[in-house]
């Protein structure tokens, strides 16, 4: 690796190691009900550039929100998309449910609060556009099944009743018949909130330049390798 690359990338990382360790401290001295430090105070003790430690940090958080939208939940919907492919192309009954619980999953994914690192949750649910009205139901349902009864043990929408021949579950629409029938509104689905999700993209975080063009040129001291942090620090 070229030595300025190189020179580069262990700034850039060091910076990036100091914002996990302030997001990391924080998350701690929270559990523990301790207040916590601000930007300011953690600069401080580590000996750090406070104006570098603010530019990398808001960065963090544009780069988290791009990373959401353009890869993470791009990837989680074509996940979707294909375990239904699977189920078309190969007809072998005991990967039918499997699948189908993959494409559930993978689907809901990106519209539940998902973790940045800079203190901060995303999720398309808080975008109405993905979703088109007409599709809004099969949207729900796909949601609420993955809440319940895929990603968690409810017991209410299967409403168990024991008996001396064993447990009867009265709850309707959760078995392969059931989510057969949904399959081409739900592949339909995907393709909608795929769609829209693209025109979203592009209205939003193309070019690439424009969307983080208060970073292009950074501070002088956001150049300044900070080092490693140190474990001290807490």
């Amino acid at each position: 690796m070229d030595e300025t690359l190189e020179k580069e990338w262990c700034t850039n990382s060091n910076w990036r190691a100091h914002i996990t360790k302030y997001v990391k401290l924080q998350k701690e001295l929270k559990k523990q009900k301790k207040g916590g430090y601000s930007p300011e105070q953690y600069c401080k003790r580590a000996g750090l550039n406070c104006e570098a430690f603010q530019c990398w940090l808001e960065f963090l958080k544009k780069e988290d929100k791009y990373v959401f939208y353009v890869s993470f939940a791009t990837e989680y919907l074509s996940r979707a998309k294909h375990s239904l492919d699977l189920l078309e192309k190969y007809e072998v009954p005991e990967l039918q449910m499997p699948l189908i619980r993959d494409a559930i999953v993978a689907y809901a994914a990106p519209f539940s609060k998902s973790n940045g690192r800079i203190f901060t949750k995303w999720s398309l649910k808080e975008i109405e556009r993905f979703v088109p009205s007409h599709l809004q139901s099969i949207h729900k349902k796909i949601c609420n099944d993955r809440n319940e009864i895929v990603a968690h043990c409810d017991l209410g929408p299967r409403d168990p009743i024991v008996s001396l021949v064993g447990i009867v579950l009265r709850g309707a629409g959760y078995y392969w018949s059931d989510y057969q029938k949904l399959i081409p509104d739900f592949k339909k689905l995907i393709l909608a909130v795929q769609e829209n999700l693209e025109k979203y993209n592009k209205e939003n975080f193309t070019p690439k330049e424009t969307y983080f063009q208060d970073f292009l040129n950074p501070p002088k001291c956001t150049e300044e390798d900070p080092g490693p942090p140190s474990e001290k620090i807490s």
